[in-house]
């Protein structure tokens, strides 16, 4: 440009090259003007699409263990096994309870002391039925009766406690199914086993911290943000919204929206759930939401 002016310096009047130079001047400023107003807007875009960060994780960890201490019989499964809800997983040692069990329902199938309390009852019964008809004619006496009638009352009482008796035993043999059904460990959630902990003959339960198997839900997934007051936009649970997930965009649900602000970082917990049916989206990967 110095030299376009240098040559019209020479060329032109003085008033010629003060017009040059006040339209190029003011081409100048106009042009500054422009660009910091681009500036200005395109700082206000980028605050308007403020991006926060976190990633994937599983919907569910689920530490399988028991509250009865046992030892492990059989594992049904291997790490990295896809299981569904009430699958067995692994069963413990029940010997003990086996023979209890069959203690149980052989005597819960005894009848020799109800057919005999039946018996007793029945002739008691007879009985009292034929002084009654023997104290119509005046044949029977009142104290006869009145011990027949006792007779026949301690009879029956004693066929329902051998009836009741039956019942407890069989209660007893349910009871210790239930036991047995304990030591059978299920899976509680559609999952992928990661992690199995002890091997077979090991002890677990009771005391014992440490988990036997460990199972992920990986469909559906989690992302769970911390987001500024300000740009929580009314975000309720329930609602559907985009994030970007894996390299691509992927619609969650807001499953939770905590209602207590964090005193240290002032931001709000908000956690979204993700479908992954087709296995496509991976535990760990980041993801993205970008506030409106």
């Amino acid at each position: 440009m110095s030299c376009r002016l240098f040559s019209f310096a020479i060329n032109k009047s003085p008033w010629a090259m003060f017009r040059f130079q006040l339209e190029h001047g003011l081409t100048y400023r106009i042009t500054c003007f422009l660009l910091s107003q681009f500036l200005i807007l395109l700082s206000a875009a980028y605050c308007w699409a403020e991006t926060y960060d976190t990633f994937l994780e599983p919907n569910q960890i689920v530490d399988i263990s028991s509250p009865f201490r046992g030892r492990i019989s059989s594992i049904h499964v291997r790490n990295g096994d896809q299981i569904t809800a009430g699958q067995l997983l692994a069963e413990l040692d029940t010997h003990v309870l086996d023979a209890n069990l069959a203690s149980a329902e052989v005597a819960a199938s005894f009848r020799g002391r109800i057919d005999a309390a039946r018996a007793l009852a029945t002739m008691r019964k007879n009985r009292y039925a034929m002084l009654q008809e023997l104290e119509k004619s005046g044949n029977a006496r009142p104290e006869e009766m009145k011990r027949a009638e006792t007779d026949l009352a301690m009879a029956q009482a004693q066929l329902q406690s051998a009836l009741d008796d039956k019942k407890l035993k069989k209660l007893e043999a349910d009871i210790i199914r239930a036991q047995i059904d304990e030591k059978k460990l299920r899976s509680p959630i559609d999952g992928i086993v990661v992690k199995i902990h002890k091997q077979q003959a090991e002890l677990i339960g009771g005391n014992d911290q440490q988990a036997f198997m460990t199972i992920v839900q990986l469909d559906p997934l989690k992302a769970v943000f911390h987001l500024p007051q300000d740009v929580m936009g009314g975000m309720q649970a329930g609602e559907q919204i985009s994030i970007d997930a894996g390299n691509k965009r992927v619609t969650g649900k807001i499953d939770f929206v905590s209602p207590v602000i964090n005193a240290q970082s002032g931001t709000i917990e908000v956690s979204i759930i993700i479908p992954n049916s087709d296995k496509s989206l991976t535990s760990g990967s980041r993801c993205t939401l970008t506030a409106p």
